[in-house]
């Protein structure tokens, strides 16, 4: 992700990395900061809030270019059918996040110049990458480990190609796709620690402040030697010299590696911030290695495939080949023939495949994937009868429903996708009961959606897990909608209160990087909306008395 620069645009902010201004802050990195789970120790640290709203604020004035580009381009503008879709990073997985993002690209003027104007999340960033890869000279059950190293972040996924050359594009994913905050601004931010650490030494000297003045060292020679790092040319410099701004010829300061008003260094201290990313980038890869190899013993990996500005480094490519033709990564079953490859445009890979995957779902009918292997765990809150043998219910909330006798576990969870496991686009489908006072059938109730994002077998059972959390709510009401319902506890010798026992299927939709979920009555009937956009709640909602008292409370069918 580049370095930006905000300046005044109609009361506004813009990005702007060649108008620079050494009187306004630059802010970077901001993609990273939209996650609420990235950790970022510097004191001056943008805030979620911060970062929200200055990625909506450059969303605000790339939307006004454009519609002013394509307003004065082309004729009926607002008026044509319009998609503009996004991608995600594949380290944000948690789908009420998305949302939010989704919400903010919306609020930035996306999808609202015309009436048949959309604005959509399509693909996380490595199944866009992989989709474009996907487009190159593979051929038919080719195995394709995609890495797409980018400024922020690296993602990793590993396909099957399925489809033979002239039919339509379709990829099978053997791993769910995974990402980490690895990339080339990582190496931007270290160095500029570093050489910010070197200015404040001789603050005195200085005519500006050590930030200020090391942004502009940064700019046009550092980032073209970052570029051709590893090349043959740049093997041949010894030492990397970058002019201090303001400072007077003939200065030298030994404790900072100044000469002669000049910072210089060495090819080793560029090496060590380019090998930190490099070996996060190689510990990811091997997960995906070790992954496959449990999952699909025999599966021999064709190629792996480098795609994102990171990825088109030739230092990366190069200790990449090392590590897997001679090094450690050489003893692996499933990669003994592997080749390494670069995409025909690397920094463009993750745009083309967005759109490639959008036309052919377009013009021909055909998705690319037709399912997914899922990268989280989703499951829904719903009482479970007590079993005073069963370690799970050990300490857990226990209540005596008056209607039947029985004593039930409270917050249980009952997992419908875990991770890893392939999900069709047509969702998964799954059936709950609910008991239900007469007489309160038109009240809305609500499904509790909750999350997980650790291994399978680590799952917990219980809401009472710090490994699991609630993410939305979906209501919907039972009133005719033709719900199956019967009246129990109708007969005279039944001691219990009467209530109704209503019978209906939970439909979950695991998208790219989206969960849509549908309540369906037997007869498939409808019973609340597309979950089209989750509503975002970063802390758990508080439990409504209906919750407490089971008038709505769930359970297994």
């Amino acid at each position: 992700m580049a370095k930006v620069e905000w300046i005044k645009v109609r009361d506004r902010l813009w990005s702007d990395r060649s108008k620079q201004s050494s009187i306004l802050p630059i802010n970077e990195l901001l993609k990273l900061h939209l996650d609420p789970g990235y950790l970022d120790t510097r004191p001056n640290a943008p805030s979620l809030e911060q970062a929200r709203q200055w990625f909506q604020d450059y969303l605000r004035c790339l939307h006004d270019h454009i519609e002013e580009f394509f307003s004065n381009s082309f004729p009926r503008w607002k008026t044509q059918r319009t998609e503009f879709v996004f991608s995600v990073p594949t380290t944000w997985k948690n789908p009420g996040m998305i949302a939010e993002t989704e919400r903010l690209i919306k609020a930035a003027g996306f999808g609202k110049d015309g009436p048949d104007h959309r604005a959509k999340i399509g693909l996380t960033e490595a199944e866009a990458a992989a989709v474009y890869a996907s487009k190159q000279q593979f051929e038919e059950d080719d195995i394709i480990l995609i890495c797409d190293a980018g400024g922020g972040t690296t993602d990793v996924n590993v396909l099957k190609l399925i489809s033979s050359r002239g039919e339509a594009t379709r990829l099978q994913q053997l791993s769910w796709v995974e990402g980490r905050p690895i990339g080339s601004s990582l190496i931007d931010m270290n160095f500029h620690h570093l050489v910010s650490d070197r200015l404040d030494k001789i603050r005195s000297h200085l005519q500006g402040d050590p930030d200020a003045i090391t942004d502009k060292m940064m700019q046009g020679r550092f980032e073209s030697i970052k570029c051709a790092y590893g090349t043959p040319a740049s093997s041949a410099i010894p030492t990397i010299p970058l002019p201090v701004p303001g400072l007077s010829p003939g200065y030298n300061f030994p404790n900072a590696n100044i000469e002669d008003s000049t910072m210089k260094f060495t090819r080793e201290e560029l090496k060590i911030l380019f090998d930190v990313q490099v070996d996060r980038m190689l510990s990811l890869i091997d997960e995906q290695f070790d992954r496959i190899q449990k999952s699909h013993p025999s599966t021999q990996i064709s190629y792996l495939v480098l795609s994102g500005g990171l990825g088109s480094s030739p230092y990366v490519r190069q200790r990449l080949k090392s590590y897997y033709e001679t090094g450690p990564g050489s003893s692996r079953p499933n990669a003994q023939d592997m080749k390494i490859v670069i995409v025909a445009e690397p920094q463009l890979a993750v745009v083309q495949g967005l759109v490639m995957d959008r036309t052919q779902t377009i013009s021909r009918g055909d998705d690319i994937f037709r399912e997914r292997c899922c990268r989280l765990s989703y499951g829904v809150l719903v009482l479970e009868e007590y079993k005073p043998d069963d370690p799970k219910h050990f300490g857990q909330t226990i209540t005596v429903d008056p209607r039947d006798g029985k004593k039930w576990v409270e917050n249980q969870i009952d997992w419908f996708v875990k991770q890893g496991e392939s999900v069709s686009n047509n969702g998964v489908l799954k059936p709950y009961l609910m008991k239900i006072k007469p007489g309160l059938e038109d009240r809305p109730w609500q499904t509790h959606v909750v999350m997980s994002t650790v291994p399978r077998e680590q799952l917990p059972s219980s809401l009472d897990h710090d490994c699991a959390k609630r993410l939305c709510d979906v209501q919907s009401v039972l009133k005719d909608k033709g719900v199956d319902m019967k009246l129990k506890n109708r007969h005279w010798y039944n001691r219990g209160e009467k209530y109704l026992r209503a019978k209906f299927n939970l439909k979950v939709m695991v998208g790219a990087a989206d969960l849509k979920s549908q309540l369906q009555a037997k007869n498939k009937t409808v019973l609340s909306d597309d979950h089209e956009a989750i509503q975002v709640k970063w802390e758990a909602p508080k439990p409504s008395a209906e919750d407490r008292n089971g008038l709505t409370s769930m359970y297994r069918a």
